[in-house]
C-alpha cells in the first residue's frame, strides 16, 4: 500500500503538540509494517466514502481516503 500526503496534512501536522507528532509518526511507522497491527485500529469509515481512520492516541485519530487507481 502506497501513501502520500498534501501540503494541508503537513500545515495540520506541523501544527500538533510535539508529543502527538511523535505518536503519529510511531502509528505511520507501524501501520507501513503491519496495517492490520491491533493498536491501529485501522479501518474504513461508514457512509460509503472511501475514507479511513486510524488510532494516534486515546484522543486522537489521523483521517485519510483512498484514491482511484487511474
Amino acid at each position: 500500500m502506497n501513501s502520500r500526503t498534501t501540503r494541508s496534512f503537513w500545515k495540520y501536522f506541523d501544527a500538533l503538540p510535539p508529543d502527538v507528532r511523535r505518536r503519529a509518526t510511531n502509528a505511520y511507522d507501524l501501520w507501513r509494517r503491519d496495517p492490520s497491527h491491533p493498536s491501529l485500529q485501522f479501518k474504513r469509515l461508514s457512509g460509503g466514502a472511501a475514507a479511513y481512520s486510524i488510532r494516534i492516541g486515546l484522543h486522537w485519530r489521523s483521517l485519510g481516503y483512498r484514491a482511484a487507481i487511474p
